[in-house]
């Protein structure tokens, strides 16, 4: 389900019993079919069984169409199932057909014609990039868009899409603005692609206005984006765009506020992901875990030497170590994960690997379990609150590492943190990780405080 609403290109082979043995008692056989089916691009099964050269070729033409569809623009997910039928444990015969299926799955890459008809050019834009890489094709096209009409484009981290002309603390643009600056900041026009925004208060600006038109570019975003720029009336005029003005203006001005608060503020949640954020080396790949992580992160500046990525497409908790594991083994460069204490016991099996990249250094944000829904306005008035919302949980963070084989440290207090993260990020550092024991302070109140002066 993450890789389908990431577009992410994901091969899911699944062994299984034929057909007629479903439902029919035999052991561990299930419809393996329906499980995936709304949460894939393709799906094919292989027959039981091939009697012909002929037959096999069709199969694997079949196999190798699927697996373009998880590569094409609309890329995701594909899931190819075989059923096995008895004898399972004796030797096949050689293949029928050598070298087949060794053709470029490329997708086509074409570019998309603009789909968005002559602009008015004081027609207000707001263009969401949502999570995704998205590549230098794209920030060309949008920064051609601001630079010619009165465009305002919002790229939280998560969309990897820095530049000194977008918004990427919007968040705080809306926590901190007037009902006067709200009303400046409304769009006409709203164009989106990519995936997930992070942004609560963003999704509710959006949802509130009246008499907005709303777009969206599902499979080309750069071939779209920069049919808009050129046939955009304002293009070559140079005048002021005064939509962006008001926006950078107000997410400074946060921004100062923000760092003199934090500057101030007593150690928590907030202010280690802060530290952390500031501190990790250049060029690290940042894999920010959900619930409250990723909700500071979006707070901060974003760092134009970063990568960073999120389990956003579902944005649930389950995985998020698994994904930062598998996403190092195959890099060089430093990874970063910043996770709750939740989601790090709850994934806590993905330490259990003997190629476990060294290249991985995990900072756990413990707050004593699923205090995310202390930081939120609802829960916390339940009266089931503190037995059913918060998850309070007895595992030792130190001895669950160590189960594992990981070195593990811990830090309670700014200094010690400090001092943690300089040996964590320490080249050739044995060190995979830090536990952040923030449980006895009050991130909630700190939070509030912090979001509340921006209003």
């Amino acid at each position: 389900a993450e890789a389908y609403y990431q577009k992410v290109p994901l091969i899911v082979v699944t062994a299984d019993r034929p057909l007629e043995s479903i439902r029919q008692f035999d052991n561990q056989v299930i419809d393996q079919v329906a499980p995936f089916f709304n949460h894939s691009v393709g799906f094919f099964e292989f027959p039981p069984e091939l009697r012909s050269e002929e037959e096999l070729v069709a199969a694997l033409s079949s196999a190798a169409q699927l697996l373009r569809e998880a590569v094409s623009l609309r890329g995701g997910p594909v899931h190819l199932n075989v059923p096995m039928v008895e004898p399972l444990y004796e030797l096949l015969p050689e293949p029928a057909l050598s070298g087949f299926g060794n053709g470029n799955l490329t997708g086509s890459g074409e570019e998309s014609p603009g789909v968005f008809p002559p602009l008015p050019g004081d027609k207000k834009i707001l263009v969401l990039a949502g999570m995704g890489t998205h590549d230098e094709r794209v920030r060309s096209a949008l920064e051609s868009l601001v630079a010619s009409g009165q465009t305002v484009v919002v790229a939280e981290h998560i969309a990897n899409m820095p530049s000194d002309l977008f918004i990427s603390n919007a968040e705080l643009v809306l926590a901190g603005a007037s009902p006067e600056e709200r009303s400046r900041l409304a769009p006409d026009l709203v164009i989106g692609f990519g995936g997930q925004v992070v942004s609560k208060r963003l999704k509710l600006f959006l949802q509130r206005l009246k008499g907005v038109d709303f777009s969206t570019i599902q499979d080309d975003p750069g071939g779209a984006l920069k049919a808009l720029s050129v046939s955009s009336p304002g293009k070559g005029k140079g005048g002021p765009n005064l939509f962006q003005e008001v926006w950078k203006s107000i997410e400074s001005r946060e921004l100062r506020r923000a760092g003199q608060f934090l500057a101030k503020a007593p150690f928590c949640g907030l202010t280690a992901v802060q530290i952390a954020l500031s501190s990790v080396p250049a060029n690290a790949v940042v894999h920010l875990g959900n619930s409250s992580t990723v909700r500071f992160a979006q707070l901060m500046p974003v760092r134009k030497e970063l990568t960073y990525f999120s389990n956003r497409g579902t944005s649930g908790i389950d995985g998020c170590v698994s994904s930062a594991v598998g996403a190092a083994m195959v890099s060089d460069g430093l990874h970063l994960l910043l996770v709750g204490d939740l989601s790090f016991v709850y994934d806590s099996n993905s330490l259990w690997n003997r190629n476990f990249p060294m290249n991985l250094k995990i900072i756990v944000l413990n707050d004593g379990g699923g205090g995310i829904f202390r930081l939120l306005d609802g829960p916390g008035r339940m009266d089931f609150f503190e037995e059913f919302s918060v998850t309070h949980h007895p595992v030792s963070l130190e001895l669950l590492s160590q189960s594992f084989g990981r070195n593990f440290s811990r830090a309670a207090q700014r200094e010690e943190f400090t001092e943690e993260l300089a040996q964590l990020f320490r080249p050739g550092s044995q060190l995979s990780v830090l536990e952040v024991d923030t449980t006895g302070l009050e991130n909630s109140r700190t939070f509030k405080e912090f979001m509340n002066q921006n209003i």
